[in-house]
């Protein structure tokens, strides 16, 4: 085919990483004319790629005889829509992040599924919710039309208050071709999910899209949703991508966690700000819900961006009315353990009432947000810290017999050698998931125990086995990290305990508070569920017992926490009052990290004003990960809006930048 015979110019995004400093779509020719959306194939420098097309028009003469080339193939027509397109430009000017790469996110691997077995014994499905008056009158608020079709709301209610069923009944007020979208932030929250929906709209209308699931029956789904065929899509923060064809509702569950939040890789956005943008392309409602509302999302219900939905702890209809309204919460002292000579890190109170929840059949979660045997160890002759020799981060002792890093995959020999005095022999400081798990099975011989961290969860189908076995009364005592704060709604769970609280508020981040305030209320409403027939009983230990944070946590006062919180955030000017741009450069020469953010500091100060302040570089909380060294620039802006000429100098950004917009943390 010669140039003269192709008549249309296609442009068209290749599916790579193109700098935010050059346009991110190309220019091909074809002999026909291409429509928005298609996936094709394009010759890219030395090699060949995929791309999507977002537009065509007719040649010209070009100046000079500049020749352009032609599209190898047409992979497949409007693959992607207009508003996935418009989303994914959304995405890539808002958070920096290269066009193409943004893309790769709604492209799944075009493959077949393998052969899937069949569900033998679907689960009937029933319609027998019974919603209460405050349940009802919410449903009605969130179905009122108002003038703004996209209107966003704040479901906001305690732990076992009954929020799902308010998403339930939603649904069912939607016209029967409109689709819903249920973003979850953990994998561990989708069993329940699946169980939950499947039993009212039938498991052949949900669709799941998870990490976790196999990348034919992704395709598959893909393309089912994309038809259609699909009612409700599940999944965590990568659904947001996929290719509604008329979506009526937006649902984010638990909306507070930090996980929707993808800072570890491009494109790095947050779920809860996209499906917003989503919401507003396809003019529907989104409902945000939690028991612990953002600081960001509850603001919003002030400055009326919100409409704000509250409803009680959750009565069940005909059922013997409670005096009480939440778990009975106990902080206990570890000072005066010590001082009483108890060296355990389960306490007498917590070590008492496990026991009894054991002796009548009763189910106990041990929270602890880490993960290991040990937070660090240190050589016992020079008390050196051993760490990982590409990170410089402690290493934790597994109880596996050697050391490992959380950061890369180093592990030390059986006999690690101190760096320093080239000691043999260790001590293990601090606490984690394993020797929690090493202190139950030496207290409670007989019991039943399972671990919920990243290193057991990390086969497929590992959070739903736990769940099931959870539920099915398997597991008598689970201990876990975060990953198991949240939603989980098992009315047997009679005993929450949280191991070492002051671990959550020990790191100096501005979202620390929040982060601890969270995840203490969020563990503790997984006792004393609606259909639970004792009073659940929460276990807070803590070296700090008159901490306000954890006053406020126990009384699950969100106002007042809120109340504190929020002038903190204004009187410094951030989120919700500023804005925050993290910059972070890396590499493996650490007198270039410093020589390269200097540098780009020295252009960055002559924008700092009363509206614009500029960190100097300091290096980051985990300083070297996998051997390569990392410094960072905190741009906070007052008025949250970033002037062209530092928006002109991020974009020019060369490899080696981590660009992070309205990161999670700071340090």
């Amino acid at each position: 085919m010669s140039t003269k015979q192709a008549k249309i110019i296609i442009d068209v995004v290749p599916i790579a990483r193109i700098p935010l400093s050059r346009n991110q779509s190309f220019s091909y020719l074809s002999e026909v004319e291409i429509t928005a959306g298609s996936l094709v194939e394009v010759p890219l420098f030395h090699r060949k790629a995929q791309g999507v097309v977002t537009g065509y028009r007719p040649d010209f003469a070009r100046l000079g005889n500049i020749e352009l080339k032609k599209v190898s193939s047409v992979l497949e027509e409007n693959f992607l829509d207009k508003k996935q397109i418009e989303l994914a430009q959304f995405i890539s000017e808002y958070y920096f992040s290269p066009l193409g790469i943004v893309m790769k996110s709604f492209v799944p691997k075009r493959t077949k599924q393998r052969n899937k077995k069949q569900d033998t014994n679907p689960k009937q499905i029933t319609n027998n919710i019974k919603l209460t008056k405050e349940q009802t009158d919410a449903v009605e608020k969130i179905n009122t039309k108002y003038q703004i079709p996209n209107t966003k709301y704040l479901l906001c209610g305690p732990a076992g208050s009954g929020k799902t069923e308010v998403y339930i009944e939603s649904i069912k007020q939607l016209k029967k071709n409109e689709q819903v979208l249920i973003l979850v932030p953990e994998l561990t929250l989708t069993p329940q999910a699946i169980e939950r929906y499947s039993a009212q709209f039938g498991a052949e209308n949900i669709s799941v899209l998870t990490s976790k699931v196999s990348k034919g029956e992704f395709f598959t789904q893909w393309q089912k949703i994309k038809a259609g065929e699909i009612k409700i899509v599940i999944g965590t923060r990568m659904a947001v991508f996929a290719p509604f064809k008329k979506l009526g509702l937006i649902v984010v569950d638990e909306e507070q966690d930090m996980s929707f939040k993808q800072w570890d890789m491009n494109p790095r956005y947050d779920a809860r700000t996209v499906a917003e943008k989503l919401a507003q392309l396809h003019k529907c409602k989104i409902i945000f819900g939690s028991a612990t509302p953002s600081i960001e999302s509850f603001q919003k219900t002030i400055d009326q961006e919100f409409v704000l939905v509250k409803i009680p702890h959750l009565q069940i209809p005909d059922a013997p009315k409670k005096d009480y309204d939440g778990p009975e919460v106990s902080i206990v002292d570890l000072k005066k353990e010590k001082w009483e000579k108890n060296h355990s890190p389960i306490s007498r109170k917590l070590r008492s009432e496990i026991a009894y929840a054991l002796k009548n059949g009763l189910q106990t979660i041990l929270f602890i947000n880490r993960q290991g045997m040990s937070s660090f160890s240190i050589c016992a002759g020079c008390k050196t810290v051993l760490k990982c020799p590409k990170c410089e981060r402690a290493l934790i002792y597994d109880n596996s017999g050697v050391y490992k890093c959380v950061s890369c995959t180093f592990q030390s020999s059986i006999t690690p050698t101190c760096s320093k005095c080239k000691g043999l022999i260790f001590q293990n400081i601090g606490l984690g998931t394993q020797k929690i798990e090493r202190e139950m099975a030496s207290m409670f011989a007989s019991a039943k125990i399972a671990r919920m961290d990243s290193q057991t969860m990390k086969e497929a189908g590992a959070q739903e086995k736990t769940y099931h076995d959870f539920a099915e009364g398997k597991i008598d005592i689970l201990i876990g990290t975060q990953m198991l704060t949240k939603g989980w709604d098992l009315p047997n769970v009679a005993l929450i305990g949280i191991i070492d609280a002051d671990n959550m508020v020990s790191i100096p981040d501005f979202s620390v508070n929040f982060r601890a305030f969270s995840n203490i209320v969020q563990v503790s409403g997984r006792s004393n569920r609606p259909h639970a027939k004792f009073r659940g009983s929460v276990i807070i230990q803590t070296f700090n017992p008159n901490l306000e944070i954890f006053r406020f946590a126990a009384q699950r006062n969100f106002e007042k926490f809120f109340a504190r919180e929020i002038k903190n955030r204004q009187d410094l000017s951030l989120p919700p009052f500023g804005k925050l741009i993290k910059l972070i450069f890396q590499d493996y020469d650490a007198k270039k990290v410093s020589t390269v953010t200097r540098t780009l500091y020295a252009m960055l100060e002559k924008s700092i004003n009363e509206q614009v302040s500029i960190s100097e570089p300091q290096k980051s909380f985990i300083a070297n990960v996998r051997g390569r060294h990392r410094e960072q620039i905190i741009i906070k802006l007052k008025n949250k809006e970033l002037p062209a000429e530092i928006k002109t100098i991020i974009e020019a950004l060369p490899t080696g930048w981590l660009i992070d917009v309205d990161p999670i943390s700071i340090i």
